[in-house]
C-alpha cells in the first residue's frame, strides 16, 4: 500500500466517490443465444394479415363467423393489453412503442385515475449501473431462468430435436390466442376456437397451437378447462331461448331460466370489466375457474329440470341441485340459496291464491283445473234432493307437492285451502276471503338468514293479532250484514298474474350474446349483487350464519301457514257449529245409526223380528195396512221381502221417532221446516255382490238383513266433517248392530220357549233348556259390551269434545276453540278414529276377520237350534231332534269356548291399538284404559266364573 493510504483519516469525506483498490473487473457479457436456422421463415406480413396467420391447408377463417372482430382492429382487452415483450416474436418495429414513449411523456403523473394505469410492460426496469452511464448495455444473464420467454422456446426447440418431444407447428401471437382464450371462456367463437352446431361443442380450429413461453401441454389443459367452461355457457345460452324467462303462467322452469338469465349476464359483465388486466395464460385460468363452476353447476341443474314433466318435480331437482353445490362451493352458498328463492317463486304466488293471502288469478285457478297443482279441482253437477247446483270437489294430489316440504306441512297448505273455499261459498265477505276487506296480507317468501326469519315471526304475529279482530268483530255484527249485501258478493274479480321477470331479447343482434343489453334491468336483480359481493369477497370463504339450504323454506313458511290456518279453522268451525249444527247432525248419526236412541232400536226390532206384527205380504183380496205390520223374520217362508213391504214396514219408524224427539219444541228449528229427514235419512237397499245376495235369500242365516242400510247425504260444508268415508264406517257399524238386534230378539224368544207349557224345562238333563241359557247369556253379555263400551262410551269422550269446542265458540275463545278440536283435519280424523275405535271393539276391523268369522258361525248355530228349541216338548219331535240339538250345543260349546280362549290369550302386545291414527285419537274406554282391557270387560261378562 501507499503511504498516503496508510497516513489518510478513515473518518475523512474525502475521496468517498473513489473506486476501492479491490473492485474486480465486471463481468464480461455472455455471447447471445444461437439462432436456430432451422426454423420455417414467417411469411411477409405475418403480424398484419389475418389469413395468412395459419397455413391455407388447416382451415379457412374467412368461412368462420368472429363476430364481426378483425385482428386490426382494437380487442375487447384495449390497447394497454399487451403480449410477453421478452420474446422477440411479441416486438413491433416502427411506430407502435414509440407512441407509447410520447404518451407516457404527456401522461399527467398527477391524476388520480391513472393510478391503477399499467405500466408498459417494454420498458424493461433500470438497473443501477445503467442509472449513471446511459449507454450501458445490460449483460446477458448467466441464469436459465431469467432468460424469459426467449431461451424458453429455444430450449423447447432443443428438445424437439434430440427427442420424442411433440412439437408445436403453430406459435401463436399472445394478444391473438388471450382474445381467442377469453372468448372461448365465454362461450363465443373465435380465430382460434368455433363453436360445432351438430356437435353442440367447442372446437380448436388449429391444433398443436402455443405461444411464447408456455409449453403445449400446460397450454392444452389450461384450453380444456376454459373449453368446458364455454361449452356450458353455450348449454345454459341455449336453454334460456327454449324457456323464456318472460311467461304468460310464471313456472319454476321458467323463474330457473330467469335466474339462468341474470347469472350469465352478470357474470360476463364482470369479466370484461376485468379483461384489461390479463396479461397471461394463468390470469385467465384464474378468471373461468370459479366462473366455470357455477356455469357447470348450472348446466348440471338445466339438464335435471328438462328431464322431469311436472312443476314440483322441477322445484324439487332445482332444490336437490342447490343444496348440493352449496356445500361443494361454500362461498356461492347465498348465490345458490337465491336460485332456489327465485326457481319457488311463481309456486309461492300460487300457494299465496290458495290459502288466502292473495285474490285468485285466471293461472292459478287453471293449475287447478288442469291437474298440475297438488290440488285437483273438479266441476260436478249436483242433483240430490237438498242441492241441484254446480259443486266444486277438491282431492290432494301429493305428486305435485315438491319433496323438500314436509308432508304435515303439505296436508296443512291443502286442508287450509280447502277450508277457505267452504267458508268463502258461505261467507263471501268474511275477512279471510274478502279482498277489500282483508288487513294488507303478508307475501310468502324465503329467509336467508335468522334475522330474517325473526322479522317473519314478528310479521306472523302481527298479521295474527289484527286479523283475530276483525274475525270475532265479522262473528259478532258481519252476518245480518253480510246477508243485506248477498247479492253483491256473487261477482268476484279475478286479477291477471303479473309478469314475474323483466327480462331481455336474447336474440339482440347488437350484443354478441344478446345478454349485454345496455342499462338493463338485469343489474337490479339480487342474483346479481351476490355474484358482485362473491367478487369482492377476498378469499370466498365468508359465509352467513343461515339455517341449512333445504330447511329454510320451510322454516320460512311456517309462522305465516300456521296464522292463516289457525284463523280459517276457526272461522270454518263457528260456520259448522252455528250455522250448519254440525252436532245436531253427528247426533243424528249416532241416534240412527249407532242406534243410541233406545226408542227407534226397539221400533226397528219389533217391525223386523216380532212375530206377533202383522204380515205386511201382499195377499190376494186382503188390503194391507201400515199399522202394526212387521216384516215377521224367523217366521215366514218367504224372504227377502219385496220392496213394497219394506216400504210399508219402516217408512214411518224414521220420522215417528225423529218427531217425537223434538215433540216439545226444543229441536232445531232448521230440521223441524224440512219436510223430510236431515240430510235425506231414509232407509235403502245396501249394494251386494252374487254371493252376498245369495246369503240374504236365506231368512235362517245371519246375513238375511244384510241388504238394509240407512242413507244419509251431507251438505257441501259438511262434508268436511261428515265424510264418505265415515258414513261406510257407520254403515259397516249399523250392519252388524242391526244383527246383534235380531240375536237379542231370538235369544229372548228361546227364554220365552222355556216357560212354555210344552217346554219339558224342569228336566236337569234337559239339553235345550242348557243350550237356551248360554245362548241368551253369550248373546246378552256380548250386546251389552257392544252398547254400552264399544258404542256408547267410546262416543261419549267425542261428545265432550263437540261440547267443549261449542262452549268456546259461544264465547269467542278462539285459542279455546284451537285447542279443543286443533283444526279442521284433526276434528275431520278425530271422528273417524272414533268410528275406527268402534269398529275395532265390535271386532270388525281386519285384524280380527277370524274372529269375526267365528262370531258369524255362533250366530249361525243359534239360529238353526232356535226353530228346534220351538217344538220342544211337542209329543214325538222332541225325541226326533234331540241327537241334532245335542251336535248343536257341543258345537256351540266349542265356538264360545274358542272365543273366550282368544280373549283370554289377549295381552298388551296382540291387543294393541289398531292403527295409528287411533293412537292418536283414542276417545272413551280406548283413552281411559287401552285396548287389552276393553276385551278384558267382555271377558268377564262372558266368563266371570270360568265357565268356559
Amino acid at each position: 500500500m501507499d503511504l498516503e493510504d496508510d497516513n489518510s483519516d478513515p473518518f475523512s469525506s474525502q475521496g468517498l466517490w473513489r473506486l476501492s483498490k479491490f473492485t474486480i473487473d465486471s463481468l464480461q457479457p455472455l455471447e447471445a443465444l444461437p439462432w436456430n436456422e432451422e426454423l420455417p421463415d414467417l411469411p411477409k406480413g405475418f403480424f398484419w394479415s389475418p389469413f395468412e396467420l395459419f397455413p391455407k391447408d388447416v382451415t379457412k377463417f374467412h368461412e368462420l363467423d368472429i363476430f364481426g372482430t378483425d385482428l386490426f382492429e382494437p380487442s375487447v382487452f384495449g390497447d394497454s393489453l399487451i403480449t410477453d415483450t421478452s420474446s422477440e416474436a411479441q416486438h413491433d418495429i416502427g411506430t407502435g412503442a414509440q407512441h407509447i414513449d410520447d404518451e407516457a411523456d404527456d401522461t399527467d403523473l398527477w391524476k388520480l385515475e391513472d393510478l391503477d394505469t399499467d405500466i408498459p410492460s417494454n420498458n424493461a426496469p433500470r438497473s443501477w449501473e445503467k442509472y449513471h452511464d446511459r449507454q450501458f448495455k445490460e449483460p446477458p444473464s448467466a441464469h436459465f431462468s431469467e432468460s424469459g420467454a426467449k431461451g424458453f422456446d429455444a430450449a423447447i426447440a432443443r428438445l424437439s430435436k434430440s427427442g420424442p418431444t411433440r412439437k408445436a407447428k403453430h406459435v401463436a401471437r399472445n394478444d391473438v390466442f388471450f382474445q381467442s382464450l377469453f372468448r372461448l371462456g365465454l362461450g363465443w367463437s373465435s380465430v382460434l376456437f368455433r363453436y360445432n352446431e351438430q356437435q353442440q361443442k367447442f372446437e380448436r380450429v388449429v391444433k398443436d397451437i402455443r405461444i411464447s413461453g408456455v409449453s403445449t401441454l400446460s397450454l392444452s389443459r389450461v384450453t380444456d378447462e376454459v373449453l368446458q367452461c364455454g361449452n356450458n355457457m353455450q348449454r345454459v345460452r341455449r336453454f334460456i331461448q327454449r324457456v323464456p324467462g318472460q311467461a304468460a303462467e310464471p313456472s319454476a322452469l321458467s323463474a330457473f331460466s330467469t335466474a339462468a338469465s341474470v347469472i350469465i349476464y352478470t357474470m360476463e359483465k364482470q369479466l370484461l370489466d376485468r379483461s384489461r388486466q390479463i396479461s397471461s395464460v394463468l390470469q385467465i385460468r384464474a378468471l373461468f375457474q370459479q366462473c366455470g363452476e357455477l356455469v357447470g353447476a348450472l348446466a348440471n341443474i338445466m339438464d335435471a329440470v328438462e328431464k322431469v314433466e311436472s312443476e314440483a318435480r322441477v322445484i324439487s331437482s332445482v332444490f336437490k341441485a342447490a343444496a348440493y353445490y352449496s356445500q361443494i362451493y361454500g362461498h356461492m352458498e347465498n348465490l345458490f340459496r337465491e336460485i332456489m328463492f327465485l326457481v319457488v317463486g311463481p309456486w309461492l304466488a300460487h300457494i299465496e291464491s290458495w290459502i288466502g293471502f292473495s285474490p285468485e288469478t285466471s293461472a292459478s285457478m287453471e293449475l287447478l283445473a288442469t291437474g298440475r297443482s297438488f290440488v285437483l279441482c273438479e266441476k260436478y253437477e249436483d242433483k240430490g234432493k237438498l242441492q241441484n247446483q254446480e259443486r266444486l270437489e277438491y282431492s290432494y294430489v301429493p305428486e305435485q307437492m315438491p319433496s323438500f316440504v314436509p308432508p304435515d306441512q303439505a296436508h296443512l297448505i291443502y286442508e287450509s285451502g280447502r277450508s277457505l273455499r267452504l267458508l268463502k261459498r258461505s261467507h263471501p265477505h268474511h275477512p279471510l276471503v274478502n279482498d277489500q276487506a282483508r288487513i294488507d296480507p303478508p307475501s310468502l317468501g324465503c329467509a336467508g338468514t335468522w334475522a330474517e326469519l325473526e322479522r317473519i315471526q314478528a310479521k306472523a304475529h302481527d298479521y295474527e293479532t289484527r286479523l283475530r279482530a276483525e274475525v270475532l268483530k265479522y262473528n259478532r255484527d258481519g252476518y245480518a250484514e253480510e246477508e243485506i249485501n248477498a247479492e253483491q258478493s256473487d261477482s268476484t274479480e279475478i286479477k291477471e298474474s303479473p309478469d314475474a321477470f323483466d327480462l331481455f331479447d336474447i336474440d339482440n343482434p347488437e350484443n354478441v350474446t344478446g345478454l349485454l343489453a345496455n342499462e338493463s334491468s338485469l343489474e337490479k336483480q339480487n342474483l346479481g349483487q351476490l355474484l358482485a359481493a362473491d367478487e369482492k369477497q377476498s378469499t370466498g370463504l365468508e359465509t352467513n350464519f343461515a339455517p341449512e339450504v333445504t330447511s329454510s323454506l320451510y322454516l320460512s313458511l311456517a309462522p305465516l301457514l300456521s296464522s292463516q290456518a289457525l284463523l280459517i279453522d276457526f272461522s270454518c268451525l263457528h260456520l259448522l257449529f252455528k250455522e250448519h249444527k254440525l252436532r245436531d247432525h253427528l247426533a243424528l248419526q249416532w241416534r240412527f245409526q249407532l242406534l243410541g236412541d233406545g226408542y227407534f232400536a226397539t221400533r226397528l226390532s219389533h217391525s223386523l223380528f216380532n212375530p206377533e206384527m202383522e204380515s205386511g205380504e201382499r195377499k190376494t183380496g186382503i188390503v194391507r195396512s201400515g199399522v202394526h205390520t212387521g216384516l215377521r223374520l224367523g217366521s215366514r217362508d218367504t224372504w227377502p221381502p219385496a220392496s213394497s213391504e219394506l216400504r210399508l214396514v219402516l217408512m214411518g219408524i224414521l220420522n215417528e221417532c225423529y218427531s217425537g224427539e223434538y215433540a216439545d219444541g226444543t229441536g232445531n228449528p232448521e230440521f223441524e221446516k224440512e219436510k223430510e229427514l236431515p240430510g235425506g235419512l231414509s232407509f235403502s237397499i245396501r249394494e251386494l255382490t252374487e254371493t252376498e245376495i245369495a246369503k240374504c235369500k236365506n231368512p235362517n242365516a245371519i246375513e238375511a238383513l244384510d241388504f238394509l242400510r240407512l242413507q244419509y247425504k251431507p251438505s257441501t260444508i259438511l262434508e268436511a266433517i261428515i265424510t264418505p268415508r265415515s258414513l261406510r264406517k257407520y254403515d259397516t257399524i249399523f250392519k252388524q248392530l242391526l244383527r246383534l238386534l235380531r240375536m237379542i230378539s231370538v235369544v229372548k224368544a228361546l227364554i220365552r220357549d222355556s216357560t212354555s207349557r210344552t217346554s219339558l224345562s224342569g228336566d236337569t238333563r234337559n239339553t235345550h233348556q242348557k243350550f237356551r241359557i248360554d245362548c241368551h247369556h253369550f248373546v246378552q253379555s256380548l250386546a251389552d259390551y257392544s252398547f254400552q263400551l264399544g258404542i256408547n262410551s267410546t262416543w261419549q269422550g267425542f261428545q265432550d269434545t263437540l261440547s267443549k269446542i261449542e262452549t268456546c265458540l259461544e264465547k269467542g275463545d278462539i285459542d279455546g276453540t284451537i285447542e279443543a278440536a286443533h283444526s279442521i283435519p284433526r276434528l275431520r280424523a278425530y271422528h273417524e278414529d272414533t268410528l275406527d275405535n268402534m269398529i275395532y271393539a265390535l271386532f270388525l276391523s281386519k285384524r280380527h276377520a277370524e274372529v269375526a268369522k267365528l262370531l258369524d258361525g255362533i250366530f249361525d248355530t243359534i239360529l238353526k237350534f232356535a226353530p228346534l228349541s220351538r217344538m220342544d216338548g211337542v209329543q214325538g219331535v222332541r225325541h226326533e231332534s234331540e241327537v241334532t240339538v245335542r251336535r248343536l250345543y257341543a258345537v256351540f260349546r266349542n265356538q264360545t269356548a274358542a272365543f273366550v280362549n282368544y280373549l283370554r290369550g289377549l295381552d298388551g302386545a296382540r291387543a294393541a291399538a289398531p292403527s295409528a291414527k287411533m293412537r292418536r285419537g283414542r276417545v272413551g274406554m280406548f283413552a281411559k284404559e287401552g285396548a287389552a282391557n276393553v276385551f278384558d270387560h267382555l271377558l268377564v261378562r262372558l266368563d266371570m266364573k270360568r265357565y268356559y
